[in-house]
């Protein structure tokens, strides 16, 4: 199991969401919990990171494997997730 540090930015983000959107997230952020690497691995720019979908949004985060912790960085719609 791996523990979740949640940015400033991201909670941010979150706290912004409708509440069916806010649901939806947890359930991803919980799912990384039993697996960090459930995501998928980001190539160019985004390289070491990885993200796992909640419709329309994306969590984009962060895994150390050395203390075994999920960081997770943005919290973005699924359009402008990239930019």
């Amino acid at each position: 199991m791996a523990s979740v540090i949640v940015t400033k930015q991201a909670e941010k983000s979150f706290l912004k969401l409708p509440l069916s959107s806010q649901k939806k997230i947890s359930k991803a952020i919980d799912k990384l919990i039993q697996n960090p690497l459930a995501g998928e691995k980001l190539k160019g720019e985004f390289e070491g990171q990885y993200k796992i979908y909640a419709w329309p949004y994306r969590v984009i985060y962060l895994f150390s494997t050395i203390d075994s912790v999920v960081t997770v960085v943005e919290i973005e719609h699924r359009q402008g997730a990239y930019k």
